[in-house]
């Protein structure tokens, strides 16, 4: 009777905390939904728990919902250039040009992700917080992001629909390290050239909000405000003999026929000479990025010929691909070569995103030396493909059945390791087997005011210290609750399916994208989550293979299991 009313109270704790937790502060230490008073119930943390890393290589970059662009130096992983290449259609197909056409400027736009964090009553000024930017300098307590070298480029690669080398069957998959393809074809003509070095050497990342001014009775106002974003001044003499020169004669009919005629735009990022050993990398949707042409024509009139401005618009969309190149730091590299192994496993865990790593995690080790006879109601000898632990579990001694209230895994950050670098906000814990979230992803429909900490009953966020500087907080563990999947495994004898551990952006999205090459490990997978391809960050966490003796072995990797047994 006792467990009963424990366990309702149990609910209605955890119901009172869907409810009220939903703008809460998710990087706070105790930030549980629950919380570690589990209020008696018996506690197991004596179940095995195995993990190990591997490398990802080349990963499908094709047509990802966003796409990370910029330069970044990550003080343990390493050095990342992030690039793009997207085609471009007409916002306007078949439109008439006019009589003697002049380009007078070109300017492409992109907006940022942001949030609006107030507005002045008094000036009508916005200040906004950009969202999904890595990599910056703290500057009297505030954000300053660092520079990096982008480039515009006209790209000549035909980015195709389909593959031909499978008869055309088959979409035409793009991989993270084809760098080399596109810059073969590139045009080698800068198109953002502006004297300006805050439009290509030195450019940076800015949240102030955009302003475009007019002049009324001989006073500067402002016209329009917009929300953050990308603005570069392209060249206007290649967009005059592109659009308008004699072979664009006909290109406008459809956007098939201009897609192939002008096969889009190449951003290459690099280092920048004033941020070599910083940079900045950002998430952007390039979908929502427009180009906007204005030129004038002749127009013959009753008193002769004037000129008029038109404006031709652009919008980048069509196929994209993501180019992602490494330089790896000689710690991140030989951390790998040593905590890799599929039987000891790791000390050290390295889930990085884009072209980077994972962990594998296999729960209740790799002891099989009996079975359960459900004729008999009993053990026998020998193996029956399911772990004893599992099986200790699924059939206790005492022949009464486990009623699993609560069970999550805890991993725990290295902080040495990460010191001076930026930490993702979130982990992402799948079933490997069948490359899909375990059930209580599915079961979790807890909402937060940012979607990113949506699902957070499910967990995976990062816990980090208080301090007096959001900067200076500093990541402590990411704690996930699999509870229904433990539930599965013991009560409903589901299958034991192998884990796996990324670095996600964004919780809501769990498509998985192509690997160019089967990752070579007993039974080999080729998929990877996306939101861990666009994700540039990484993290380093305590594995299970930690000694007694090690001064971090109460942060090895855990598995804690809370149930009650009836009376």
């Amino acid at each position: 009777m006792q467990n009963k009313s424990i366990y309702k109270l149990l609910i209605l704790v955890s119901i009172v905390a869907f409810f009220t937790a939903c703008d809460k502060d998710f990087n706070e230490i105790g930030s549980d939904v629950i919380g570690d008073d589990h209020f008696g119930l018996i506690k197991d943390d004596s179940q095995t728990v195995l993990a190990y890393n591997t490398a990802i290589g080349q990963v499908e970059t094709s047509n990802l919902p966003v796409n990370s662009l910029g330069y970044y130096n990550n003080p343990f992983f390493g050095k990342t250039k992030a690039s793009v290449v997207s085609q471009v259609i007409l916002d306007t197909v078949n439109q008439t040009i006019g009589t003697n056409p002049i380009v007078t400027k070109v300017e492409l736009s992109l907006p940022y992700f942001s949030r609006l964090i107030s507005k002045d009553a008094t000036t009508g000024d916005s200040t906004y917080e950009l969202d999904s930017i890595q990599g910056f300098s703290v500057v009297n307590d505030k954000k300053v992001f660092n520079k990096f070298k982008l480039s515009v480029y006209e790209n000549n690669y035909t980015l195709r629909d389909l593959d031909a080398s499978l008869n055309f069957l088959d979409v035409q998959r793009y991989y993270s390290g084809e760098t080399a393809i596109f810059d073969a074809y590139k045009n080698p003509v800068r198109l953002n050239d502006d004297a300006d070095l805050a439009q290509n050497e030195e450019f940076m990342y800015s949240s102030a909000e955009i302003k475009t001014y007019k002049t009324v009775d001989g006073v500067q106002v402002v016209d329009t405000r917009s929300a953050p974003g990308m603005r570069l001044k392209l060249r206007n003499n290649f967009f005059q003999d592109k659009l308008f020169g004699a072979a664009a004669t006909g290109k406008f009919f459809n956007n098939s026929i201009f897609k192939d005629y002008f096969r889009g735009l190449y951003f290459k990022a690099d280092a920048s000479n004033s941020s070599l050993n910083q940079g900045t990398m950002a998430l952007l949707n390039f979908k929502q990025a427009k180009i906007i042409v204005t030129y004038t024509v002749e127009v013959t009139s009753s008193t002769g010929v004037t000129r008029k401005e038109k404006k031709f618009g652009i919008s980048l969309g069509g196929n994209s691909v993501n180019l992602l190149e490494n330089d790896y730091s000689s710690g991140y590299t030989s951390g790998m070569a040593s905590n890799s192994n599929a039987t000891t496993g790791a000390y050290n865990l390295f889930p990085k995103g884009g072209e980077g790593s994972m962990a594998i995690i296999k729960l209740f080790g790799d002891l099989d030396v009996k079975g359960w006879n459900n004729t008999t109601g009993a053990f026998v000898t020998g193996p029956n493909q399911i772990p004893d632990e599992l099986e200790d579990l699924r059939h206790p001694a005492d022949k009464k059945k486990l009623l699993v209230n609560d069970a999550n895994i805890t991993f725990y950050i290295d902080k040495d390791k990460m010191t001076g670098a930026l930490e993702p906000n979130r982990i992402y814990l799948y079933d490997l087997n069948n490359h899909r979230p375990i059930l209580d992803y599915y079961v979790d429909y807890s909402v937060a005011s940012i979607s990113k900490n949506n699902k957070y009953v499910h967990g995976g966020i990062i816990e980090k210290t208080a301090a007096t500087s959001s900067y200076d907080k500093r990541g402590i563990k990411y704690k996930i609750r699999l509870t229904n999947h433990m539930m599965n495994l013991i009560s409903n004898d589901s299958t034991n399916v192998r884990l796996g551990l990324v670095v996600t952006e964004s919780i809501g999205f769990t498509s998985n994208a192509k690997l160019k090459n089967s990752v070579p490990v007993a039974n080999p997978f080729n998929k990877y989550p996306s939101a861990a391809v666009f994700n540039p960050l990484g993290t380093v966490l305590f594995g299970n293979n930690i000694p007694v003796t090690d001064p971090n072995y109460a942060k090895r990797l855990k598995l804690e299991i809370y149930y009650t047994k009836p009376d």
